[in-house]
């Protein structure tokens, strides 16, 4: 809670080499007692591209911490082990970029990354990094840290690693998209479709509360800045961080009895907890001095806007309308919904078979009529619709409205 007490030495490299061989890389982390910082990153996706183009450069700020780090590169998922990287506790996987700082033996310290409805430049900066990178130093060196045993297991890497497709649902996602197989690489967010599709098998999966992932800050009544990440700079007044007495200008310093280096650190605490009536358990410095604060949530507090995640408008949860939806000519007026739908005879489904065509203006869809962007309609009807429902339209056709119905396939 209070001042590191170690000493950080100068930097062990004198210019920042990106490696590719984790294994080289941990026996080099070994050998000289240093820290490591791996990044995932998905190079086809332009999400996060420009910061990663950013942690690859380097800048004066970034470059003299990273030569105090063992630094990895790794570009694609289908290697991610995950008796290693916990990537169901500590990784979204609907981020084309994501930081983990690990000790030499393995122990997750804590990530860095994150992204909301409106962008990554509103979770990420370069500040945000470099502060986090000298929490993570600090904390290495601290003379204290064995006695604190609060970094997690040691992950036991002895024999083959566990890669995304060891998982159950792996060969499911292959059967239903048999195009995985002619990919160079495993997509970040493939390894959410993969999860999802084994959680579809359990009978108490439900789309709609359990596809909630990595809340934000705001979801508990506070916001932290970005560039510090864990300054409390807003707090809702009769919100849950209000009533457990967290303020304006408190800093976040350890939550569900781990070390927090950085927002994406807090959001974690947010993700592994349950959605529903919780109690989370923060401490927090206060003009130099430690409190506690125990936020009790509700039901339903991890909602958020997820139209954006590729696993959600555009993963194996619910069913495809058939067609690809369009700016209609009213998308973004108020006026309610109007979607023009993007349909060919060539896609053979029954939304085609109907009667949907291109030159029609979606104004309804079984009484839903609010007005969404494209991925905020295929969010909203994946959340909405299974394979074998039916589906009603109200379109308008040269000026006259009329329904069209079909069943989904």
């Amino acid at each position: 809670m209070g001042p590191a007490e170690g000493e950080v030495p100068e930097g062990y490299q004198s210019e920042v080499i990106w490696r590719e061989d984790l294994g080289a890389a941990f026996r080099e982390a070994k050998d000289n007692d240093l820290p490591i910082f791996v990044t995932f990153r998905c190079p086809p996706c332009d999400q996060c591209s420009v910061f990663d183009g950013l942690v690859m450069h380097g800048s004066e700020l970034m470059t003299p911490l990273f030569e105090q780090f063992i630094t990895v590169r790794i570009t694609d998922a289908s290697q991610i082990d995950q008796r290693l990287f916990r990537i169901t506790e500590f990784q979204d996987m609907d981020l084309s970029w994501w930081g983990y700082f690990l000790s030499p033996d393995g122990k997750i310290y804590g990530v860095y990354g994150g992204k909301d409805h409106l962008g990554d430049h509103t979770r990420i900066s370069e500040t945000g990094l470099v502060n986090t990178m000298k929490r993570v130093l600090d904390h290495h060196y601290d003379p204290r840290l064995e006695k604190w045993d609060i970094d997690g297991d040691i992950p036991d890497l002895r024999g083959e690693p566990t890669l995304p497709s060891d998982l159950p649902g792996y060969k499911k996602l292959k059967r239903e998209r048999p195009h995985l197989a002619d990919q160079a690489c495993l997509h970040c967010h493939q390894v959410n479709d993969i999860l999802y599709m084994e959680a579809k098998d359990q009978p108490a999966f439900d789309k709609r509360t359990d596809v909630v992932p990595w809340p934000l800050p705001e979801n508990i009544g506070l916001e932290l800045d970005r560039d510090h990440g864990l300054l409390v700079v807003e707090v809702d007044p009769g919100g849950p961080a209000d009533e457990a007495g967290i303020e304006v200008g408190d800093e976040i310093v350890v939550g569900d009895g781990r070390k927090l280096f950085s927002q994406a650190d807090f959001r974690g605490v947010l993700h592994r907890a349950e959605n529903g009536p919780t109690a989370l358990t923060f401490y927090y410095n206060r003009g130099g001095q430690p409190a506690q604060a125990v936020v009790k949530t509700g039901e339903g507090w991890k909602a958020a806007k997820n139209f954006w995640r590729k696993s959600v408008y555009d993963g194996v949860l619910g069913a495809y309308p058939g067609f690809f939806p369009l700016r209609g000519p009213n998308t973004g007026k108020g006026k309610g919904l109007s979607v023009q739908p993007y349909i060919t005879a060539k896609a053979n489904h029954p939304a085609w078979n109907a009667g949907l065509r291109k030159n029609h203006e979606i104004i309804g869809v079984d009484g839903m009529s609010v007005d969404l962007t494209s991925r905020e309609f295929l969010t909203w009807f994946r959340m909405n619709y299974e394979p074998g429902d039916t589906v009603h339209l109200t379109v308008l056709e040269s000026g006259t409205v009329r329904e069209i119905e079909y069943r989904l396939p």
